[in-house]
């Protein structure tokens, strides 16, 4: 089907012999016309040596007719499978040298008769995975669509519906689609009225499938839904979709992967893994141009990555990147590809999911190698720079989880020498790493080093504007649209301005706020990491100074102001920072703004419980009582609420280490009575086992100072505060000296989005098969 669908689209211009042409040509000859039929009726029914032998003729009738030129470059490439796509842009360049136009030029278009050849050429940039150029050259078109032929036109907006939802545009595709439906409403008229009047005026020109129109229709508008996470508007076009069949009966993959793209959304994981697994095997991936198992196993990566499964998740990534290289080595090389394969490889995006998933699992150096190798195809993504940043933090922490905790003699007691009274204790480090740049190497060279996690966040803030531009215009009016609920949701559906992130959605404007803080928390780390505490008290105010901050990375800020204060001998400063009274929230909450929830009170989660019970066929089943009209249209369009629990996990266990700390302080003052308050007031909040071993290193320096040497050595023999210790404590999580930042945006939003290009609430979620348009090949809005 699709590759059928891709000869429709090349075939755009190849019958138009009756328009009128630029050039001063004969007219046409009944003997031509007769070649000319018969010409498209081998084309029609797929038989194109027939089709190239009779344009042939008629070239030699009509030497100088560029349109014959066009028709026989279009039949050669079909005649060739759609496999010579060079040469096929180089006849078609030719024949635009032959009537002046210019391909690269697009304000030159103002002739309806040049349409065809930007059109064809916007089919060629789709296929080559430049959506941005091949959008721009539709827009230009949609503006001169009115004398167009009806077939074109359909083709031209389904085009370009399909590469605005690749490049997470889903309110321009939305109000294109309203244009669309009003043209086939017009259509339907004009030829119901034709019927009863019994003319045949129209005969002559090509006639449009309007059921297979209407099917993409449904499709393209339950993406759209999908990407704008209104849940209500797309279950009522899941039961549209389920109409698309097989010639075997079966469900075809395309509902399939939107039906399991709607419950993964729904939060309803087992039922979207119970659609997934019943996907179709076998498919040739020659005439569908997308892997069928590369979407499932990428799919399942965004599932399980939602359901904090990250090490099973990391299994599925690396069976979706063993399936895309097998199918890529068994594909020809490119210069004898088909054309609906040419964007068929995903290996950077999957590397991208992969090295995500690798990331929260723990693996920061197999992540790495992920991403750095994902970085050179994305530069513009923050996110992916952020990531990279992570990836080197993690992998430069020098103590483990257990000494972090000071549960190990080893962790406090490096070696001992002498024996008897003459035996002594040499501690190890008190402190977590610092690197100074004792073994320096270029920033550049992409190693998993503190010095490149600094360049990559340096990277990371620079794609991030402070303020975003305004909101680029659609050149689509809906307003005068059909008047359906449709239309009337997307006169309304005006997003906010994004930020490219590619492979993953844009991000909107909260998404680009809240980035930009944990850029800034993971920078004052960093430099503090590298000794350079004036960028680290710098980036730590900058971040207090944001006007919405969530409670934990206000923590972390004041934690490591305080820090670059204390180095810079600034201790009152200091010491206010660290006022554990100032702690009131620790909360890590992502919750994602509703795209167009502008009546927040109204949205809300879908209660996917009620709707569609134990359904296993998919989206839009359960009883008719659950479907009315009645119920709130904004029901849904919320996604979903991820809570995750990071350091610290409560305001007990904050405030323990803001004492801690304060301790710390003191000590620099000399203040030992405040100092020893401060450690019996943390040691009274958190466990034994959780106190950091930077308290026990205070406590034992405070003891050294004030002349109980024998209390000092106990500490160190028995590594416990020992003095300190009265009060059992409430348990809770593992503490540290210096709070590593907290990661940014570990939900699904943060995962890059479908293949094609993966989704940001839920954005790693674009599930589905591409929708076979255009030329043939599937819309890029696969998971990632």
């Amino acid at each position: 089907m699709a590759n059928k669908d891709s000869r429709e689209q090349q075939d755009a211009g190849s019958k138009r012999d009756e328009s009128l042409s630029p050039l001063q040509l004969p007219a046409i000859t009944g003997e031509e016309k007769d070649v000319a039929t018969a010409a498209h009726s081998h084309f029609e029914a797929g038989n194109y040596n027939g089709c190239v032998e009779q344009v042939r003729k008629l070239a030699n009738m009509r030497p100088t007719d560029p349109k014959v030129q066009h028709n026989l470059a279009v039949a050669l490439f079909y005649q060739s499978g759609c496999r010579k796509v060079d040469e096929y842009r180089r006849s078609l360049g030719n024949v635009c040298s032959q009537v002046h136009v210019d391909l690269e030029q697009i304000d030159s278009l103002g002739d309806a008769d040049q349409a065809i050849f930007f059109f064809n050429n916007a089919v060629l940039l789709h296929h080559l995975r430049q959506h941005h150029q091949a959008i721009r050259v539709l827009e230009k078109l949609f503006q001169v669509i009115e004398p167009l032929e009806e077939w074109v036109a359909v083709r031209i907006l389904l085009l370009l519906i399909e590469s605005y939802l690749i490049t997470h545009q889903p309110d321009k595709a939305l109000a294109t689609l309203v244009y669309l439906e009003k043209l086939m409403q017009t259509s339907e008229a004009k030829k119901e009225a034709a019927d009863k009047g019994k003319d045949s005026k129209d005969d002559e020109h090509r006639p449009v499938d309007t059921e297979k129109v209407k099917a993409k229709i449904h499709q393209f508008k339950t993406k759209c839904y999908l990407q704008l996470k209104h849940l209500k508007f797309c279950k009522r076009e899941i039961k549209s979709v389920k109409t698309v069949m097989n010639s075997n009966g079966a469900q075809s993959p395309i509902t399939l992967f939107l039906k399991a793209n709607f419950e993964f959304e729904r939060q309803n994981n087992r039922k979207a893994i119970k659609l997934l697994n019943s996907s179709p095997e076998g498919l040739d991936y020659n005439q569908m141009g997308q892997c069928i198992p590369v979407m499932y196993y990428n799919n399942l990566v965004s599932i399980h990555y939602a359901m904090h499964k990250y090490h099973l998740g990391a299994h599925y990534a690396r069976r979706a990147l063993q399936e895309n290289a097998t199918a890529v080595k068994e594909l020809p090389k490119k210069s004898g590809r088909a054309i609906q394969t040419l964007g068929m490889n995903h290996h950077h995006e999957l590397l991208y999911n992969t090295g995500i998933v690798l990331l929260h699992a723990g693996r920061p150096l197999a992540a790495f190698d992920c991403l750095v190798e994902a970085v050179q195809v994305f530069p513009t993504n923050p996110r992916l720079w952020l990531r990279l940043a992570e990836c080197c933090i993690a992998a430069n922490k020098t103590l483990s989880e257990g000494e972090s905790k000071g549960g190990s003699k080893q962790s406090i007691v490096h070696s001992t020498i002498g024996t008897g009274s003459h035996r002594k204790f040499i501690l190890s480090p008190g402190g977590l790493d610092t690197n100074y740049g004792t073994d320096i190497q270029p920033a550049a060279m992409p190693v998993a080093s503190l010095e490149f996690a600094s360049l990559c966040l340096s990277n990371a803030l620079s794609l991030l504007p402070e303020k975003p531009g305004s909101v680029p215009t659609t050149p689509i009016s809906s307003q005068n649209s059909v008047g359906s609920e449709a239309s009337d949701a997307a006169s309304k559906l005006s997003g906010p301005p994004t930020i490219p992130a590619p492979p993953g959605p844009p991000l909107k404007p909260t998404e680009v706020s809240n980035l930009r803080c944990s850029v800034m928390a993971a920078t004052a780390y960093v430099s503090l990491s590298l000794g350079d505490d004036v960028t680290a008290l710098e980036h730590a105010r900058s971040l207090l100074g944001q006007p919405k901050l969530s409670g934990s990375l206000q923590f972390l800020a004041r934690m490591y102001a305080a820090e670059a204060l204390l180095k810079h001998d600034q201790i009152g400063e200091a010491i206010q920072l660290l006022n554990p009274e100032t702690v009131c929230d620790v909360s890590v909450i992502i919750t994602p703004t509703p795209d167009f929830g502008e009546n927040k009170d109204r949205d809300r989660n879908e209660k996917s419980n009620n709707h569609d019970g134990g359904s296993s066929g998919g989206g839009g089943g359960g009883g008719g009582g659950n479907n009315n009209n009645t119920s709130d249209p904004n029901e849904g369009t919320e996604p979903r609420k991820v809570i995750h629990q990071y350091y610290p996990a409560s305001i007990q266990v904050a405030r323990a280490h803001m004492f801690f700390n304060l301790a710390t302080t003191h000590v620099f003052r000399s203040e030992w009575d405040k100092a020893r308050r401060c450690l019996q007031q943390g040691c009274s909040m958190v466990p034994v086992h959780d106190i950091p071993k930077q308290a026990l290193y205070t406590a034992i320096y405070l003891e050294l100072h004030t002349g109980n040497y024998s209390l000092a050595l106990q500490m160190v023999k028995k590594q416990q505060l020992i003095p300190y210790i009265k009060i059992t404590p409430v348990p809770f999580i593992e503490p540290i000296n210096r709070p590593v930042p907290v990661p940014a945006s570990s939900t699904p939003s943060g995962f890059p989005a479908p293949i094609g290009p993966p989704s940001t609430s839920r954005s790693s979620s674009s599930f589905g098969l591409p929708t076979p348009i255009g030329a043939g090949k599937p819309s890029a809005n696969t998971w990632r």
